[in-house]
């Protein structure tokens, strides 16, 4: 019986030991209480900086429907019009615009033209990004490193320190008022992309590399047909910043295209609409309508974004 006894006692000493105390159970709580508050916290934040990010949209929405008579008889903002017009948004809609008869180019032009020379330059320059990032990350050579740091520094540079420099390099070449200094450039990659990209596959296992090179895979193929495929989420990520940056750009198109309507992109068009239309509705409108293809982006692509600017996506 005394082992027994010794058993029952072990175990009621154990369940004794396991029950927490008062001041266990307070700390926990307390813990718990702050958690929750933490994240309150944490939301009440995101969420006014949600609102404070999506106003000028609300702005933009609520000024493109709102009639011109009562955006010019009030004297405070303007929450939601009395009356809802959608006439700001007819001319833009139509291919015989004034606009069109005025600049002598219709708001669908422009955009088309933004289009083609933003994903022309986009696809060749994530092409030929992806090609160095993969030169960097799974190809020895000498000067490997010296070369990455000095395209790093050249991300330190301003840009708009080489506005001037490029107006004169390009007059001297005579490729002013044409494609060549929105198109050309742009085809050589960024160092932006390469640094990202190089991160992505740096994480590729080795031994996926040498499995093919022992089945007699050349360099091109393996990045064709083994980084490529592994890498695609970093390249619609690299995709989504390219397309945007090229679809915003003003100040190439308006230095080298500005001679001719018919080369108009989009934002050089709306520009035009600020001195041809009085009325802020028409330009709220055609600032909607230019973010339409952005945000059609943004949703198709949207499950690959977090991901692929994610460092070390590869999968052993």
């Amino acid at each position: 019986m005394k082992p027994f006894k010794s058993t029952v006692h072990a175990t009621l000493h154990n369940v004794a030991a396991r029950v927490p105390t008062y001041e266990e159970v307070r700390e926990r709580r307390a813990r718990k209480t702050t958690g929750i508050i933490g994240k309150i916290v944490v939301f009440a934040i995101l969420l006014v900086y949600a609102v404070a990010l999506m106003l000028p949209f609300y702005v933009l929405f609520v000024t493109s429907i709102t009639p011109y008579e009562e955006l010019m008889g009030s004297m405070s903002f303007i929450w939601w019009p009395e009356e809802v017009t959608w006439d700001a948004f007819v001319p833009f809609i139509t291919t015989d615009n004034l606009l069109a008869s005025e600049i002598g180019v219709p708001i669908l032009h422009g955009f088309l033209n933004t289009l083609w020379s933003t994903l022309l330059t986009t696809i060749v320059s994530l092409f030929v990004s992806g090609l160095a990032a993969y030169c960097y990350s799974k190809i020895r050579f000498k000067g490997k490193e010296v070369l990455f740091m000095i395209e790093i520094a050249t991300m330190m540079i301003p840009m708009a320190t080489m506005t001037v420099p490029s107006l004169i390099y390009y007059e001297a070449l005579g490729w002013t008022f044409s494609w060549f200094p929105i198109l050309i450039p742009g085809m050589f990659g960024s160092a932006t992309t390469i640094f990202f990209l190089r991160s992505y596959m740096a994480s590729i296992p080795n031994e996926t590399i040498e499995a093919a090179k022992i089945d007699r895979l050349g360099p091109f193929r393996i990045f064709l047909r083994i980084v490529l495929p592994q890498a695609v989420p970093a390249f619609i990520a690299q995709f989504i910043f390219a397309f945007v940056g090229g679809y915003n750009n003003y100040m190439g198109p308006l230095l080298y295209l500005s001679d001719d309507p018919q080369h108009y992109t989009l934002q050089l068009v709306i520009t035009e609409l600020r001195i041809f239309y009085n009325q802020p509705g028409q330009v709220c409108a055609s600032c909607l309508i230019a973010l339409v293809p952005l945000i059609i982006v943004y949703i198709v692509f949207q499950r690959f974004f977090i991901e692929g600017i994610s460092v070390g996506g590869g999968k052993e």
